[in-house]
Formats: structure tokens, C-alpha cells, sequence
């Protein structure tokens, strides 16, 4: 049985998402690197929602060919304009490069290899993978699952009140996406 993730709503119809085994090897990289290693099955099963969201409900996922490339490009920890060589590799937000440790810690998370994810984690992503995730209980304005962003940045939780609190990191809906829902079909 193949599960797929499909789009529901006013917005064209987008093309239903398979999680194949590479795809799902990058949702466990992005989880290690945005919740650490010893990530909490919780916060893991909201990050996969999360940027599952974002794919089917930001607007500017148009920009985006794949799904990899899209997760890439908004998960800091494996995008690779934040590592060496990378026109942001510096310390976050500011004008100085990056710690070389972080920059090290960044080319492991894309090189991980799936022997070396916790149990956790692999777990939580072979569950979503199967469509028999369960949609984290959390609402946002009264609409399910309609979150597609987490941060621990200062100020996130105070510009983003519609949110919730997943183990320290704030999880919101961005308010630019489109009206609709993402649901699970299994063939």
C-alpha cells in the first residue's frame, strides 16, 4: 500500500507527494539537524508536517522543483548555501563567517547515513513515509494541521502568537499560504 500526500483545496491541484526512501533519508537529516540527534518522536512527527505543509500550501514553493530541493533550501542545518563555500555561510543573520565547527556540523547532516539516526527518528519518518503519521493534535486559527514553519528565534513566538510550543521550538503557520488542507490517500 502506497501512501500519498495530496492537496485539498481552491488553489490548481497540486501533484500528490510520494515519501520514497531518498526523500525520506532528507526528512531524517533536516529532523537531526533542526532537533538534534535525540529529537523527540513529537517534535520530529510537527517537522514533518510542517515542511509537508509548506510544500503543498506556500505559495512560493513554486520555486521550488522538488521536494528535497524545497526542504534544502528552508531547513538552514542542510541547505547548502549555509555551508562552505555557500553565499551564507556565516554565523546566522550576521556579517561574520561561520564557526568552523558548525560548518562541519552542517556537511555531517547531509552526509548522514540512515545506520547513524536514532531509532526515534527513523521511526517517526517510516510512520509518515506509510501515511499512519498522525496529524499532531495542535490546531492553528481553528484549521487543522495548518502549520508549516518551527523556530527558536527570539521574538518568533511574540510575531507569531497562532502557534505552538514543541519541545522549546515554536511552530506557527505562516500567514501566506494558500486556503486548503493536506491529507493522506492510500492506494
Amino acid at each position: 500500500m502506497t501512501a500519498k500526500y495530496k492537496y485539498v483545496g481552491p488553489v490548481k491541484s497540486k501533484k500528490p507527494l510520494v515519501i520514497n526512501d531518498k526523500k525520506a533519508l532528507w526528512l531524517m537529516r533536516m529532523i537531526v539537524g533542526e532537533g538534534g540527534r535525540k529529537c523527540s518522536e513529537e517534535k520530529a512527527a510537527v517537522l514533518c508536517w510542517a515542511i509537508t505543509n509548506r510544500w503543498f500550501l506556500w505559495p512560493g514553493r513554486r520555486y521550488y522543483r522538488t521536494f528535497i530541493g524545497l526542504m534544502r533550501a528552508f531547513s538552514q542545518p542542510i541547505n547548502p548555501r549555509w555551508m562552505t563555500g555557500g553565499d551564507l555561510a556565516r554565523k546566522y543573520f550576521g556579517r561574520r563567517p561561520a564557526a568552523a565547527s558548525r560548518l562541519r556540523r552542517r556537511a555531517r547532516m547531509c552526509a548522514l547515513k540512515r545506520r547513524h539516526i536514532s531509532l526515534g527518528i527513523i521511526k517517526v519518518v517510516s510512520l509518515f513515509q506509510k501515511g499512519e503519521l498522525p496529524m499532531p493534535k495542535h490546531l492553528v486559527d481553528g484549521v487543522p494541521q495548518r502549520f508549516s514553519n518551527w523556530a527558536s528565534l527570539k521574538n518568533t513566538k511574540k510575531n507569531n502568537p497562532h502557534g505552538f510550543d514543541v519541545d522549546g521550538d515554536w511552530t506557527f503557520e505562516d500567514r501566506n499560504l494558500h486556503p486548503g488542507v493536506v491529507m493522506v490517500i492510500k492506494d
